[in-house]
C-alpha cells in the first residue's frame, strides 16, 4: 500500500467527530479527546508518512505533538494537552532523577508535527526508531497500528502491537482493575 494508504479503520464515532476540542474549564469526562477510542491500521510511505484516521484528525487539526510512549509506542497529543502535561513536567526540579528521567523520556523525544491537507504526519525518524517503524520496502510493506485511547492516539509497529496485546491476560486486567479500585457500572 504505498502512499501511506489505509488498510483498516473502523466506523467513524459520530458523536465524536461532531463536538468540539475540550474547552477550558469543560468537565475532563465530557471532552472529545478523553473518548478517543477505535483501532486502525495504515501504511507508511516512503517518507515515514501515515495518514491519521478522519475520525481522530478533525479533533486533532492541522498539528499535534508526538512523543515516545510506553513499551515501543508512540503517543500522540493535541497540542492544548501537551502544553498541559509539558507544564507539568517543567514544573519539576531537575534536581530529582526520577523528574530528569521523565523530562528526557516524554519531553526529549517529543515533536510538534503538522498534519498535512490530506490527513498525513511524518513520524520523526528518531521516534520511527524508538518504535521499531521500518521504512517500506518493494518486498515488504511498513503496516502501523494507531489506536485511540484518553486523550491520546497511540502508534505502534503492528509486529509491536501484536507482541504488546499477546501478552494481555484476563487476569491481569482483573488485577490492574482491582489495584486501580475500578468498578465499571452500567
Amino acid at each position: 500500500m504505498p502512499g501511506g494508504g489505509k488498510v483498516e479503520e473502523q466506523a467513524p464515532d459520530s458523536a465524536l467527530i461532531a463536538s468540539a476540542v475540550e474547552t477550558a474549564g469543560e468537565h475532563p469526562d465530557l471532552s472529545p479527546l478523553a473518548m478517543l477510542q477505535g483501532y486502525s491500521e495504515h501504511s507508511v510511505d516512503d517518507k515515514g508518512r501515515i495518514i491519521m484516521p478522519q475520525r481522530f484528525r478533525d479533533l486533532f487539526g492541522r498539528s499535534c505533538v508526538i512523543t515516545r510512549g510506553w513499551d515501543f509506542s508512540l503517543f500522540v497529543f493535541h497540542t492544548d494537552h501537551w502544553q498541559r502535561i509539558k507544564s507539568q513536567l517543567s514544573a519539576l526540579p531537575f534536581t530529582s532523577r526520577d523528574a530528569v528521567l521523565l523530562q528526557r523520556f516524554f519531553v526529549g523525544t517529543a515533536s510538534e508535527v503538522d498534519i498535512d491537507s490530506q490527513g498525513r504526519l511524518a513520524i520523526p525518524s528518531h521516534l520511527r526508531d524508538l518504535a521499531e517503524i521500518r521504512l517500506p520496502t518493494s518486498e515488504t510493506p511498513s503496516i502501523v497500528v494507531i489506536i485511540g485511547a484518553p486523550y491520546r492516539l497511540e502508534i505502534w509497529s503492528k509486529q509491536r502491537w501484536k507482541e504488546a496485546t499477546a501478552e494481555i491476560r484476563d487476569e491481569a486486567v482483573f488485577e490492574a482493575a482491582a489495584k486501580l479500585d475500578v468498578k465499571l457500572e452500567l
